[in-house]
């Protein structure tokens, strides 16, 4: 049975890799959540710290400060620092990130490191364990435990919600785009009218999944949207 989850941040970080002796994953408590730095995460998913925050800052509009991250600065970093003057990765830092369970997961989809994959891998079966669990105390008609059935729908709605907070890496949104045209390619056989047909596609999907763009198709809908767009049969004027 599933336990419990009382470290989850760090288990983020070293459950799929088991490297407790090369790592210190102590737990940071913030505004009232486990939190790891930038320098802990960088370890967990071997790569540099600087690339991890390029990687941040190329996708900033997909976090959201307070849940995927906070930003220490001023008094608050100053305090921060003070509890932990031993850190010194933290001697001349003037920004410093602190980044919840949440936002680990949203950075190791964005990075390109076997172990950041792994940490997102992880994320997809538990979330895929938790659903087959619910669902089977949920056939349990007598008797039940309602608290554990609550913790699991909890639970589930919190993976639910990281997921659709991953969107489309570079390789998805090319496999995307080459459906799209080859759909377009299949219903239109003049060249001259393939752009009006291009243009209504793309709508459809921003529309069905209500982004602003096909990037920002959550990546756990990318077979759905796959599906959606091979057995499309609008045309220009949809």
């Amino acid at each position: 049975m599933l336990q419990p989850c009382t470290h989850r941040v760090a288990t983020i970080c070293r459950h799929p890799y088991e490297r407790r002796s090369r790592m210190d994953l102590t737990e940071i408590q913030h505004a009232d959540k486990k939190v790891l730095t930038t320098a802990q995460i960088a370890e967990a998913y071997e790569v540099d710290s600087k690339s991890l925050i390029r990687n941040f800052q190329r996708n900033k509009e997909h976090y959201q400060e307070g849940t995927h991250y906070f930003a220490l600065t001023g008094e608050a970093l100053k305090q921060f620092k003070g509890g932990r003057q031993n850190d010194a990765t933290l001697k001349f830092v003037s920004l410093l990130y602190l980044w919840t369970e949440e936002g680990a997961f949203l950075l190791a989809k964005s990075l390109k490191s076997d172990k950041a994959w792994e940490a997102y891998h992880l994320l997809v079966a538990q979330y895929y364990k938790l659903t087959t669990e619910l669902q089977q105390v949920q056939a349990i008609s007598l008797p039940y435990d309602e608290k554990r059935l609550l913790a699991l729908e909890q639970r589930v709605q919190e993976i639910e919600q990281q997921l659709h907070g991953i969107t489309l890496h570079t390789g998805e949104q090319k496999r995307l785009r080459q459906a799209v045209t080859e759909r377009v390619n299949q219903l239109c056989m003049v060249q001259a009218r393939r752009p009006a047909f291009f243009a209504s596609l793309y709508r459809e999907i921003k529309r069905r999944y209500q982004v602003v763009s096909y990037r920002d198709v959550p990546q756990c809908k990318l077979q759905d949207a796959l599906h959606f767009i091979s057995t499309w049969r609008g045309g220009a004027d949809t």
